[in-house]
């Protein structure tokens, strides 16, 4: 899952509905830096890209450590991949092996706007397999993979969702195979944060959602949500409930007179049933960790118009779709930890804002920082509770270096 990139194309849309005129400005300003790296215009709703800023210490010999990772949460360097240097590529964990794909060699300096001109994304793919501790290729995918793009896993299987250039194409990725085909069957345009779960990917088609069962290769569309009133602002996240459809209802005044708290619609199978009201603002990045739902966004927003909602909300949340009891973050989560600034989701796991999140014992430590990696594009994913990071650029008065390393951490 891209964290990153999910919270950053989230973060026009959730401001744009809540009154900022007075409130905590400095503080909606701080989180609102952490999120907006830059635009890119050549697209009607802009792809933000994926922008990942380290620095701090490293095992500093340049040699690469083969051995298995300790467990103090240190950084190691992992053999070279056998791709060029990019930045902004995709990854994900496919139950076995890490599957880099893309990224680009003319990436977007941070808080900078930049047309995508579609020429500089790469197709070549790598997976890192961390039982032996090795690299090898994968077959190039069938379009460019860039910023924008959704890889997830389903089944063993690498789901690609192609956005930017071909009108939210799907195509699976086959390990087993490594051959890439695409989803014919799918009938329209898919929305931009799919979610998969036990080999199911579930997204919007319009107004409905549709599921892709990745084993069997079919295609299902859900009934609609009749529950009233109708959710705006949806996000879907794939659970073991079934489809989760969090949003703000539509009779939430748009005024900033109340603070518009975020409900849930489950489909479970049969029917759709709606869950209490969260005690969250913010629907931006929900991920699943296999027994609840985390949004880990931090901070809190009061409204506006000095405490104009009469009290501050969270912007993230914990929500247990089977019972339907949110909670906040823990407060050791609600702010940035002076660490590496590395995100990523996957499993229990979550990285972010310069912390990692154990979602199962709720531990919060600080990730260790990584000298000499590159600022900007660094690609992360968890691999079954280790946290793999490669790549990036850093911009300098010289041009833009691009990196191939990659390093992994053991919590």
């Amino acid at each position: 899952m891209d964290l990153e990139q999910q919270l950053r194309e989230t973060y026009a849309e959730r401001l744009a509905q809540i009154d900022m005129t007075g409130g905590d400005v400095d503080a909606t300003r701080r989180t609102g830096a952490r999120l907006r790296v830059r635009r890119r215009v050549s697209v009607a709703a802009a792809a933000v890209a994926v922008v990942v800023a380290v620095g701090g210490s490293l095992l500093g010999t340049g040699r690469v450590a083969v051995g298995p990772s300790h467990d103090n949460g240190t950084w190691r360097e992992l053999p070279a991949a056998p791709l060029t240097p990019r930045a902004n590529a995709e990854a994900v964990w496919t139950g076995r092996e890490v599957v880099v794909l893309g990224g680009e060699t003319q990436p977007c300096p941070p808080n900078a706007d930049c047309a995508v001109s579609g020429g500089h994304a790469l197709r070549d793919g790598a997976a890192y397999d961390p039982a032996t501790n090795t690299w090898h290729r994968i077959a190039r995918a069938p379009v460019p993979v860039g910023p924008g793009d959704r890889l997830l896993s389903a089944a063993g299987r690498v789901v690609l969702r192609d956005w930017q250039r071909h009108g939210s194409r799907l195509f699976v990725y086959d390990p087993q195979t490594d051959q890439w085909f695409e989803i014919r069957a799918f009938s329209g345009s898919m929305g931009d944060l799919p979610s998969a779960v036990d080999g199911r990917v579930y997204g919007f088609v319009g107004d409905h959602i549709a599921m892709y069962d990745a084993s069997r290769g079919l295609w299902t569309e859900l009934p609609p949500d009749p529950l009233r009133p109708k959710l705006t602002q949806r996000r879907i996240t794939a659970t073991s409930s079934g489809p989760v459809v969090t949003g703000v209802p539509a009779d939430v005044p748009r005024d900033g007179s109340v603070a518009p708290v975020v409900t849930a619609d489950v489909y479970d199978g049969s029917s759709w049933h709606r869950l209490p009201a969260t005690g969250q603002v913010g629907n931006n990045a929900w991920f699943w960790t296999g027994t609840q739902m985390v949004d880990p966004e931090p901070g809190s927003l009061d409204g506006g118009q000095v405490d104009g909602w009469g009290r501050a909300y969270p912007v993230g949340g914990i929500l247990d779709p089977a019972t339907g009891r949110w909670s906040p973050l823990p407060a050791a989560f609600t702010d940035h930890g002076g660490g590496a600034d590395i995100n990523a989701a996957g499993g229990r796991w979550v990285a972010t804002y310069g912390q990692v999140y154990d979602t199962a014992t709720g531990r919060v430590d600080t990730l260790p920082h990584l000298d000499g990696a590159p600022s900007y594009g660094v690609t992360a994913a968890w691999a079954d509770g280790r946290l793999l990071a490669f790549g990036g650029a850093t911009f300098g008065a010289e041009g833009t270096a691009l990196s191939d390393r990659s390093w992994l951490w053991t919590p």
